[in-house]
């Protein structure tokens, strides 16, 4: 009597499983790059975006104290963008006559805590440190 086995084996099956789990296990690590990539590209275009808000609310030779003091559009574009932890802005003081956003890029991290820490400088962040986006008069 001969059987007809039709189907896969135990050893075919594991390792079908196995050459998928390896191959998704080096798709998502490349992902963490381009998360990474990601993230700065949305920083740095925030921060150009604010530099626009802010250089149009210029006004009487003074910039904005604070862009809560920015109305209209703008003013709810520019609260939007300082939602984001790692954007700040700042003037220099009393004159209002130069501003500085900066905006915390990440260095191959992949934690938002990180780039939170970053940040804690303000207006005395090390801007050009490659790990600092800075814009300003």
């Amino acid at each position: 009597m001969k059987k007809n086995l039709k189907g896969f084996t135990l050893v075919e099956m594991l390792i079908v499983i196995s050459i998928i789990a390896i191959l998704s296990g080096a798709i998502l690590a490349g992902m963490g790059s381009s998360r990474s990539k990601a993230r700065n590209a949305r920083v740095t275009s925030d921060v150009n975006t604010l530099q626009l808000i802010v250089e149009n609310a210029y006004a009487d030779g003074k910039y904005p104290a604070d862009v809560a003091a920015i109305t209209g559009t703008d003013g709810v574009k520019a609260a939007n963008i300082l939602k984001n932890p790692n954007i700040t802005y700042c003037t220099d003081g009393s004159t209002y006559t130069s501003y500085r956003i900066a905006g915390v890029l990440e260095a191959g991290k992949d934690t938002d805590e990180t780039m939170k820490s970053s940040i804690t400088g303000g207006c005395n962040a090390n801007c050009g440190t490659g790990t600092t986006f800075c814009v300003g008069e």
